[in-house]
């Protein structure tokens, strides 16, 4: 799993200082971050008492200006504990297992450098630990556009919206009880010792280790939480050629854990896949019954059908222009082909890891 031993690492006695005043320890791995790494750490600055809190960003040897941001942000803050630390693995399982061995604190904020916390997200997620027996607890996230262009805008309500994502609870905006159970969260706060019980993230996971690390403390008895009393903006891919590499190494990586822990699987972990398969029996079958290929145009007009009124939600959502409807079904199916495609491969091992 982690490839120091979590159990070699200390863990302060939490009966030396109150609760209340708990070591904070936000970890954010990061690299070629300059655009978005001086929002995330300025919004968290104020985020809990200096004289217990600290922020770590480990840098996979960013090569762009991120280390300058860092800096200035640095000395414009000297009351605040900011390190940096390096990951030459640059990939980010590994770079939260470093920061989280690194950290002081007791209680671990688990952030992004794509990520901009509501006021209070860090104390607020502090509380709900102090106050409840569950394992983790994060708050949802609203997806930003990448960049102030149309299709920036439509990949950021399709990755939003349930017809693009399914039911993943933290990224839909509803309303419904303050707080709710579910089976992940993006950027959660937990306990060191949580960490070091079930041996760290998972770094040959290079994608869904978070969703492994919550699939964990889920099998270990505990709850992983949605609080709603904030959230965390963050910032998707701002093209759609981004937004495809995404989503193929998205789609690969979650086919390699469903391997390894078949339990985990939820019912919209099958509807891409199922898709693609359809889409391919059809074509193939048309070839020997043209009825296969009439089920098939029936099937895409269905398809964009739903992705045209789904578009249209989204656009009204937004406040954007009509002519945005006419790329949401571009971006949903870009989403869904990804995905779907790249989970088969992978599983059926024709493609090896993204």
């Amino acid at each position: 799993m982690i490839t120091s031993d979590p159990t070699s690492i200390k863990i302060g006695k939490q009966s030396s200082e109150r609760r209340d005043q708990e070591m904070v320890s936000v970890v954010i791995p990061c690299y070629n971050e300059e655009r978005f790494i001086d929002k995330a750490l300025r919004q968290l600055a104020d985020q809990y008492d200096a004289k217990y809190y600290e922020i770590i960003v480990v840098d996979g040897q960013s090569e762009d200006r991120t280390r300058e941001v860092i800096a200035q942000f640095m000395s414009e803050h000297p009351q605040l504990s900011v390190f940096v630390v390096e990951n030459p693995a640059r990939n980010i399982p590994t770079a939260l297992n470093l920061g989280v061995a690194t950290a002081r604190g007791n209680i671990v904020a688990r952030m992004d450098a794509h990520a901009v916390p509501s006021s209070g997200y860090v104390r607020r997620c502090v509380e709900v630990l102090q106050k409840s027996d569950v394992g983790v607890v994060g708050m949802p996230c609203h997806v930003q556009p990448g960049a102030n262009t149309l299709m920036a805008k439509a990949v950021a309500q399709a990755v939003s919206h349930s017809f693009g994502i399914g039911d993943a609870s933290y990224r839909l905006q509803k309303g419904g009880a303050l707080q709710e159970s579910v089976d992940t969260v993006a950027f959660a706060c937990f306990r060191k010792e949580l960490w070091v019980e079930l041996g760290g993230f998972d770094e040959s996971l290079l994608t869904n280790e978070d969703y492994d690390f919550n699939y964990r403390v889920r099998r270990s008895g505990r709850e992983v939480l949605l609080d709603r009393s904030g959230h965390c903006d963050y910032f998707a891919r701002s093209t759609l050629k981004g937004l495809a590499a995404q989503y193929l190494r998205y789609g690969g990586w979650k086919a390699e854990m469903v391997r390894r822990r078949p339990g985990s699987i939820k019912l919209r972990h099958l509807v891409a896949p199922t898709f693609v398969i359809s889409l391919v029996v059809l074509s193939l079958l048309g070839f020997f019954w043209q009825v296969g290929w009439w089920l098939l145009a029936v099937e895409l007009v269905f398809y964009f059908s739903i992705a045209l009124f789904a578009g249209s939600q989204a656009t009204r959502k937004a406040k954007e222009s009509w002519a945005m409807i006419m790329l949401m079904p571009v971006v949903f199916a870009t989403i869904h082909l990804t995905w779907g495609s790249s989970f088969l491969l992978s599983l059926s091992g024709l493609r090896s890891k993204p």
